[in-house]
């Protein structure tokens, strides 16, 4: 019985685990709502749209704030959803910002400054790092550009990558500026710098599933009636006006070494939460549920206690595996 019990127990959480990639817990301060793809997700409030593809779960802005802080990282207070891969091995995310600073002018993308750009940056790092300190986070140091700024008149989006330390370790923030009709979205890809060649193609494949709603793309934008941005392209590379709200003039992420002790806070929860189903069994009763049926499982996105409460019912109504 015992066997037939850890068996179960395994393929509930499988099914779990693969439908909801992290859980809320009700013991824990950490309840985000993941969306498992292959789906398409809105990314802001009537802005973008994102199709996620399958292996990635997608988080909204609220949710990002909470997982931002619980890496250590300032809160822009503008975050409109994250991106993380559905594998325990892969340690990087994808955070989208939006700034509604207007249409921004590419007409300087020929004087982009890296030296002076970069020193900047460090300044503004050095700022933040006050603001860390008061708060027993972790500092940055600036070591340089990974990849220097550069610009795709095409795509209109501006691309560059900054490589800092942080607690003796490397970290890449690979940063996407999407220029749109209305504002900027701000994608930032933070990975440590030994696995940033492995996780590019990630980006590359999130961003290529990016993409304005009808109406606020750069090419939508209509002279003489859209609201112009003061900020050009060198500004975006050191803040531009989110970063000055937070008081400094660049900003760079942390990644949480542990991120899917995060994303699994409550998995601790679901062994109490499936034991303590079939601790509640009456004993010698039958069940017709099949393992199928068991796999088939609601794959919607609702919350775990949802799941375990919906197979709890299942289960105690039915016991064939038993």
């Amino acid at each position: 019985m015992y066997k037939k019990l850890s068996y179960l127990l395994l393929v509930l959480l499988s099914v779990i685990f693969i439908s909801q990639p992290a859980y809320a817990d009700n013991n824990s301060e950490i309840n985000i709502n993941w969306i498992v793809g292959p789906t398409t997700v809105d990314v802001g409030t009537n802005l973008a749209e994102l199709n996620l593809s399958d292996g990635y779960v997608f988080a909204n802005g609220k949710d990002a704030k909470v997982l931002m802080k619980q890496m250590d990282n300032s809160i822009s207070g503008i975050e409109q959803g994250i991106v993380v891969s559905s594998d325990p091995e892969q340690d990087w995310y994808v955070l989208f910002e939006f700034d509604d600073i207007g249409y921004v002018n590419d007409n300087d993308a020929k004087k982009i400054d890296a030296d002076k750009l970069l020193s900047s940056i460090k300044k503004g790092t050095e700022e933040d790092n006050k603001k860390r300190r008061s708060q027993g986070t972790p500092t940055l140091d600036i070591i340089g550009w990974d990849e220097k700024p550069h610009y795709d008149t095409k795509t209109h989006n501006l691309v560059w990558s900054i490589l800092a330390t942080s607690q003796g370790e490397k970290i890449v923030n690979y940063n996407v500026r999407i220029l749109g009709r209305k504002g900027v979205t701000l994608v930032t890809l933070v990975a440590d710098k030994e696995k940033m060649e492995q996780v590019k193609p990630h980006l590359q494949n999130i961003i290529s599933n990016y993409s304005y709603k009808k109406g606020n793309k750069y090419t939508d934008y209509v002279k003489g009636e859209d609201k112009v941005s003061k900020f050009g392209l060198a500004a975006l590379i050191v803040g531009g006006t989110a970063a000055s709200k937070l008081g400094l003039l660049a900003k760079i992420l942390l990644i949480f070494k542990k991120l899917w002790i995060v994303l699994i806070l409550g998995i601790g929860g679901l062994f109490k939460k499936i034991i303590g189903i079939f601790k509640k069994k009456p004993a010698n009763t039958n069940n017709n549920t099949s393992y199928t049926e068991i796999n088939n499982l609601d794959n919607s996105n609702v919350e775990v206690s949802s799941e375990i409460s919906a197979t709890a019912n299942d289960t105690n109504d039915q016991n064939t595996l038993l």
